[in-house]
């Protein structure tokens, strides 16, 4: 399946689009930091947690739209990599069992090792999206198969999400974007994409032509899937940190660019904000593998994100960036004490330190 590439005309007004959804999102995402820097001054009161509720909406509806844009206008750039599907799945997986459990939703799993031939930072969001979308459905239980099929070899992710009570009332617009986001999605990979609608079970099989011949022969269910899984994040050596997800929180424009310029080839899906409140709010929706903030920012408010977003995931990596310096330092979880790195050597020693990092916190 191929995506047609819009026309001059058309692609004028998706970048339009996407520049509006941004411009939303920034501006929301610093509305909600502020009301959140008042909540203890201001009453405790049902009307502000829901106008903290719609901001959360709103600011998700321009993300997926600024995202889509993107997508539609093919502006997305893949580099195709061996990447294990069942090391994403299982680490999305792990994020999303809070978000379930609040929600009363009994999450179950069963997966086979699979590899496969795709934009590792493309990939992992595309399934971000799809597990958020299909925990969204669901009202009591929601099963997640990955399945490898011999002939020809292709890998088959099957999400079926149970809803006894259906509503009647019509799809959210913030439902109904990411839907056409995943669409978008699967035509940019080339996946192939099954929906199924019942009154009581909604189900999705996406398949992936792109999988790669694998020499094991056996499943992996609830019981063993962290251990294997684990085993096959540690056998990517050779670019460990492909499809893994970072937030970087610096103030400077051109330290972002340093960063953005230091990690592009490392297959990370990469985040930026601005400010300690931006992060914050940004982890609330879900939590990357790691963060990486300016020294200039520390201080008492990182020290109390930390704190909160470690107790959430004790695996999560920090990494403190000083203003200037070539040191490149490993953290040290027992005394409390984040890896570091000086400005002058994010772009020869970064990439080495976030694996280090990374791979130790597996």
């Amino acid at each position: 399946m191929t995506a047609l590439a819009p026309a001059t005309n058309e692609r004028y007004w998706l970048q339009i689009i996407s520049q509006m959804g941004g411009e939303v999102a920034m501006h929301l995402s610093a509305a909600q930091a502020h009301l959140e820097a008042l909540s203890p001054i201001l009453t405790a009161a049902p009307e502000l947690q829901d106008l903290q509720d719609r901001l959360a909406r709103v600011r998700q509806i321009g993300m997926l739209g600024q995202q889509l844009a993107r997508m539609a206008a093919g502006e997305v750039h893949q580099v195709p990599e061996e990447v294990s599907l069942t090391t994403i799945l299982r680490e999305i997986l792990a994020q999303q069992k809070a978000r379930a459990a609040l929600r009363g939703v009994e999450l179950h799993r069963a997966m086979h090792p699979a590899t496969v031939l795709l934009d590792p930072s493309l990939l992992h969001s595309f399934v971000q999206h799809l597990t958020d979308w299909a925990l969204a459905q669901a009202q009591d239980q929601l099963d997640i198969r990955l399945e490898l099929h011999d002939w020809p070899p292709q890998a088959r992710l099957q999400l079926t999400a149970s809803h006894p009570q259906p509503s009647e009332e019509p799809p959210s617009s913030d439902q109904l974007l990411a839907w056409c986001l995943i669409e978008q999605m699967v035509r940019a990979q080339h996946l192939r994409l099954e929906r199924l609608d019942r009154p009581d079970v909604t189900q999705l099989v996406i398949g992936f032509p792109q999988t790669l011949n694998q020499d094991a022969d056996f499943g992996v269910g609830d019981d063993d899937a962290e251990q294997l899984s684990s085993a096959f994040a540690l056998s990517q050596a050779s670019r460990p940190l492909a499809g893994s997800h970072w937030l970087v929180i610096a103030g400077q424009r051109d330290v972002r660019t340093e960063v953005r310029e230091a990690l592009s080839t490392s297959g990370m899906l990469v985040d930026f904000v601005g400010s300690v409140q931006e992060a914050a709010s940004f982890c609330q929706d879900s939590l990357p593998h790691g963060i990486l903030f300016e020294a200039i920012l520390g201080g008492e408010r990182v020290e109390r994100l930390r704190h909160r977003l470690s107790a959430r995931a004790p695996q999560l990596v920090w990494v403190e960036m000083a203003a200037e310096g070539l040191h490149a330092l490993a953290g040290e979880p027992a005394l409390g004490r984040p890896a570091r790195i000086g400005r002058d050597a994010l772009s020869g020693q970064l990439v080495a330190l976030l694996e280090s990092e990374y791979t130790r916190h597996l």
